[in-house]
């Protein structure tokens, strides 16, 4: 566990589309949390269609007093996207300059552009949006790690470990694993500690660079 203490709340938001698993995700992360002696409060928004429509998870913790389940508007501490327009869309309702992102850069075309009224723009420029608007900005194949795990709906798990191996989570990857023992059905526990793990190692890899941006953004 992290011995990371916050003075406020940290806020995060796990946002795709529905099918992707953030729901499960952000109630994951919570419940490992609690576990770990956190006071904890998660909230779900939804879309008009729940498959396939905009979805966004909210976690908010800390170590003081119970919380109101949704973070005020321009608040969030951290933005998990599972799919980048879905990423940006809620740094810009969200986030703010103080914002950190992790996203996984698989698209995920929303109803209006497989019905060809709208053009999906490309990942490249949705990313280069995002780091214009947020501190950091950490962009992955998400998807190729959850194949590498053997299930590409693994990707909540990924994204999971990726956000606790950044200590965007002030979790182990043990805690998280434990959690996601008591969460899955027996058959399905492999893929997602594998995932779980893939996921670890990437924000390990990445916490060097991201915690240089927060130095100097604090500075």
């Amino acid at each position: 566990m992290s011995d990371t203490v916050y003075e406020g709340p940290c806020n995060i938001v796990f946002t795709g589309v529905g099918g992707q698993g953030n729901v499960i995700a952000a109630k994951l992360a919570g419940s490992a949390l609690l576990g770990a002696g956190y006071e904890v409060a998660v909230g779900d928004v939804f879309g008009l269609s729940q498959r396939g429509g905009s979805v966004a998870s909210h976690l908010r913790f800390w170590k003081g007093g119970p919380l109101p389940p949704l973070i005020p508007r321009g608040r969030a501490d951290y933005v998990v996207g599972f799919e980048p327009l879905e990423a940006l869309r809620v740094l810009c309702e969200l986030g703010g300059p103080s914002t950190g992102v992790l996203v996984s850069t698989g698209d995920i075309p929303p109803t209006g552009v497989l019905m060809g009224n709208v053009v999906y723009p490309p990942v490249p420029e949705l990313i280069g949006q995002m780091e214009a608007l947020a501190r950091f900005v950490v962009a992955f194949d998400g998807l190729g790690l959850a194949r590498q795990a053997g299930n590409v709906q693994a990707l909540n798990m990924v994204l999971v470990g990726a956000a606790a191996g950044l200590d965007l989570l002030p979790l182990s990857l043990d805690e998280l694993v434990g959690e996601s023992e008591a969460t899955f059905a027996p058959k399905l526990r492999s893929v997602n500690q594998t995932a779980l793990e893939l996921g670890f190692a990437l924000g390990s890899d990445e916490k060097a660079g991201v915690s240089h941006v927060k130095d100097e953004g604090e500075g």
